[in-house]
């Protein structure tokens, strides 16, 4: 994969295998300092892979740039007025929110939107027994819960939390059996990362469990995503 870095409209843009360079203004509130380099901030970097890059890369950075504590109106002082891109930075900051919890959240959300689902509600709280559970996704008018699930959450330490594999497992099918006592709630589906870059697969589970999906979905990935574990 080359490198891709955003330079002043003075230089010469260039290609090689390693290094794509975009000529674009770059005012000084743009630039900081890392060491000996100069680099652009959080919210410019932030766009300018919005406004290069397809919509699901663009709200996964944007999520992630407010989680962090970056501000919505520090990625809209980042829009250059007449920058080329500016429409599709405008969508990703539409789009992006912090209640997404990870990467593949926000890919999901972008998926959803290509299937034409319903908007859902972000880290939906419910209430079971005295404890609360707050579920990823919410599409109350079709009563479904959708989880985002992943190795992570059965192998990785910040989430075993001194639990060991079998005790999480556990745990989560009685999360889940829980859930489905919640009055409203009728079905609770678990999608896994690798399923979201198979749309008309994961269009058929979601019609089964009766969320509208749409014929054709809206394809808005550049190019074939790698499979990562969560």
């Amino acid at each position: 994969m080359p490198v891709h870095a955003t330079v002043p409209e003075s230089m010469y843009r260039a290609r090689t295998s390693e290094l794509v360079l975009h000529t674009r203004p770059v005012s000084a509130a743009d630039r900081i300092r890392a060491g000996d380099l100069a680099i652009t901030t959080v919210p410019r970097t932030v766009i300018d892979i919005a406004m290069t890059d397809d919509l699901r890369t663009g709200v996964v950075v944007a999520d992630a740039a407010l989680r962090s504590g970056i501000g919505r109106d520090d990625l809209w002082r980042a829009v250059h007025p007449s920058a080329r891109g500016r429409a599709r930075a405008a969508q990703v900051v539409d789009l992006a929110d912090a209640r997404s919890g990870s990467p593949a959240e926000s890919l999901a959300r972008v998926v959803f939107r290509e299937l034409g689902l319903p908007v859902p509600v972000l880290q939906q709280e419910f209430v079971v027994g005295g404890r609360r559970f707050a579920v990823d996704f919410w599409f109350p008018d079709e009563g479904v819960v959708i989880e985002i699930d992943g190795r992570a959450k059965y192998t990785q330490e910040r989430y075993l939390g001194g639990r060991d594999q079998t005790e999480v497992f556990l745990d989560e099918k009685r999360r889940h059996a829980r859930l489905l006592t919640v009055p409203g709630v009728r079905t609770v589906l678990r999608v896994e990362w690798r399923e979201l870059f198979d749309l008309d697969a994961l269009a058929v589970r979601f019609r089964a469990a009766g969320l509208p999906c749409a014929i054709r979905p809206v394809r808005s990935a550049r190019h074939p995503a790698p499979t990562p574990n969560r």
